[in-house]
């Protein structure tokens, strides 16, 4: 008896540790929520970026001074650097969240593929970070981020991102992940 004890309570604590795949409605509106969140998180911080920059360079220009664009190469790293360390603790929360999601069967291979692409680009973000530190000129800078696994593995992301849509909406449900981003020119 004893051990048909032990065994029922063993049994109750692998199955306790185990959770069960969330149903698919579940899974599409909290999948869209995370999503939605991360969005609007890495816009705003893209945006502040942006406009930080371009307030910089235009205050070094309405300078005037010698050494300008050694200014604006300066301005451009620390700014860049600074960005990336925000955007990446942005993107390991988002990582968190999608961490913690049991997505349904149907769409478990597509919620991998997507969860390892969001991976690969943020494990590139601190190589990418390091290389634009280290640029002493624009085309440096450019060139770190655009010859970079962060620029790389963006196509990836988005691939994958309309993968787990479809495959999402293929199970009846609805969910928005804003895969393709326009900007307000757009």
């Amino acid at each position: 008896m004893r051990r048909v004890v032990l065994a029922v309570l063993a049994g109750a604590l692998v199955g306790a540790g185990c959770s069960s795949a969330m149903p698919i409605d579940e899974y599409a509106s909290e999948l869209s929520a995370i999503a939605e969140n991360y969005v609007v998180e890495s816009q705003d911080l893209s945006y502040d970026y942006q406009s930080s920059v371009e307030d910089g360079v235009r205050d070094i220009v309405e300078a005037g001074e010698d050494g300008a664009e050694a200014a604006v190469v300066e301005l451009m790293r620390t700014e860049t650097v600074q960005y990336m360390a925000m955007l990446s603790d942005a993107m390991g929360r988002f990582l968190e969240r999608l961490d913690a999601l049991n997505p349904p069967d149907e769409v478990a291979d597509e919620h991998e593929a997507y969860v390892a692409a969001v991976r690969n680009v943020y494990e590139s973000i601190p190589d990418a970070r390091d290389t634009v530190a280290e640029a002493t000129s624009l085309e440096g800078v450019q060139l770190a981020l655009t010859a970079s696994g962060f620029a790389d593995g963006q196509l990836r992301w988005t691939t994958t991102c309309l993968s787990l849509e479809e495959a999402v909406e293929a199970q009846g449900e609805s969910v928005t992940l804003r895969c393709v981003r326009s900007t307000p020119e757009q």
